[in-house]
């Protein structure tokens, strides 16, 4: 089982990961840990530019590493199938929702909220204000969906693109982590009834 989870700045994306992970008992892979894993197999320099978000909408950038802007995603993409191998695990933004889509044991999720929620989270977790905060979060947000658009050509955060999406700012992180383990066991019910026709 591979879940992936894109998210908003400041919805609690990360930590649903990490509750996620420990609650099923299987590994995260966030984008340090992925770098670091990249690495440590001496594949890391190829991708650098996926690791580091170098400048999203730069056509120039992606010319002089030698990348047509449409196959962008190919190495990086094919770095992180292997990596993650047949293990279960969480993977946390990089485009991963596009990478593992055609996995049968895949499982696709986007964490949202509102903006005055995501704003006092930030605001508190980084002893900024709310103002900074604000400014954060949407630059964060613009670079994440830039991000995702040059490598996958698709919109960062369409719901079109995740099986399942969740105001974590309505039902708060728990309920969201428990929003998500109800729909895994729901594709496992729902995957042994049609077994069974």
């Amino acid at each position: 089982m591979i879940i992936t989870i894109g998210r908003e700045y400041g919805s609690g994306g990360h930590d649903i990961g990490e509750m996620l992970a420990e609650k099923l008992g299987i590994i995260l892979y966030d984008k340090d840990n992925l770098a670091q894993k990249a690495k440590a197999l001496g594949c890391y320099d190829e991708v650098q530019s996926f690791y580091e978000e170098e400048p999203a909408n730069s056509l120039l950038y992606a010319i002089s590493k030698g990348e047509a802007s449409q196959n962008m995603g190919q190495k990086p993409f094919k770095h992180i199938k292997e990596m993650v191998g047949d293990q279960s695990c969480i993977i946390i933004g990089r485009c991963a929702n596009v990478i593992f889509r055609n996995e049968e044991e895949h499982i696709s999720v986007f964490i949202h909220a509102d903006i005055e929620k995501r704003v006092k989270r930030i605001a508190a977790a980084n002893d900024i204000s709310e103002k900074k905060a604000q400014l954060l979060i949407r630059e964060t947000d613009k670079r994440r969906a830039e991000f995702h658009n040059q490598y996958t050509g698709e919109n960062w955060g369409d719901s079109r693109g995740y099986q399942l999406s969740a105001d974590s700012g309505m039902i708060g992180i728990d309920q969201t982590v428990e929003l998500i383990c109800d729909y895994i066991n729901a594709r496992k019910r729902w995957k042994c009834g049609n077994q069974r026709i």
